[in-house]
């Protein structure tokens, strides 16, 4: 494709955007490889596999940031705001802000969505005025093909896959409505469990919902311990950044 400005990879620390990143600067040798900062909030391993996929690609990562937040907990109780049906303000202000602020008209962006995930690449073609071009679908590369990919290439892809989680977000995303998930942050992480308990007791905030007599329901994150049928819960796949719709409140 070609393109009068830069071309622009954004890295999430997620397989599919490191296989992304490679196929990147494969076509585009000049290409820029971004991550947007939320490493104070993601699994620590999460640092390992960037540094290994920098040199897997031949390229220095570059970071951008937030200038008003340094964590998603300073979004949360400095805006009193955690998540709703649109999205959630963190992802607005730690990423989609810093890559509007950084980006120039006539770039083309490259995110990690795969060839299984067209509905969302419709999706946010359709909502975001920039020019895109979908190097993994086009390539019809999977989700499961980037981690064969980053296997094969001796990356060993990061432990919040092999913790059961099926996307690599921040520890205790606040996106993820389904108990099986915060019922797996409780047992490895709960500091950060209670923490979110204190955040959305405090803001009024049900971030569970499990069907009750055939009806979808919201629960306060405190109540996980009562919840039924715990295991036969499916735990969607929600990914931080390229998707989030949320509209911004008043500052």
């Amino acid at each position: 494709m070609l393109t009068d400005g830069r071309v622009l990879c954004w890295f999430s620390c997620g397989a599919a955007s490191a296989v992304a990143a490679k196929k990147t600067v494969e076509k585009y040798p000049n290409a820029l490889v971004i991550y947007n900062d939320t490493l104070a909030t993601e699994h620590p391993d999460n640092a390992r596999f960037m540094r290994d996929v920098s040199n897997w690609i031949g390229k220095k990562i570059l970071t951008i940031k937030s200038e008003r937040y340094a964590t998603v907990d300073d979004v949360i109780e400095q805006r009193r705001y955690m998540s709703g049906p649109k999205g959630a303000l963190c992802t607005v202000e730690m990423k989609k802000i810093p890559r509007q602020n950084f980006q120039l008209p006539g770039d083309l962006h490259i995110f990690g969505l795969t060839h299984d995930e067209q509905s969302r690449i419709v999706r946010f073609d359709s909502q975001n005025d920039i020019d895109t071009e979908w190097i993994l679908s086009e390539n019809k590369t999977t989700k499961d093909d980037c981690f064969v990919i980053l296997n094969n290439a001796g990356i060993k892809r990061p432990i919040m896959y092999d913790l059961g989680f099926k996307n690599n977000n921040c520890i205790g995303c606040v996106k993820v409505t389904s108990p099986k998930y915060w019922r797996r942050v409780l047992n490895l992480f709960p500091e950060v469990f209670w923490k979110r308990v204190r955040q959305s007791s405090a803001l009024g905030v049900k971030m569970l919902e499990q069907a009750r007599d055939g009806k979808k329901k919201r629960f306060f994150l405190s109540e996980l311990p009562s919840l039924i049928d715990v295991a036969e819960d499916v735990e969607p796949s929600v990914e931080c950044g390229v998707l989030c719709e949320y509209q911004e409140l008043p500052r």
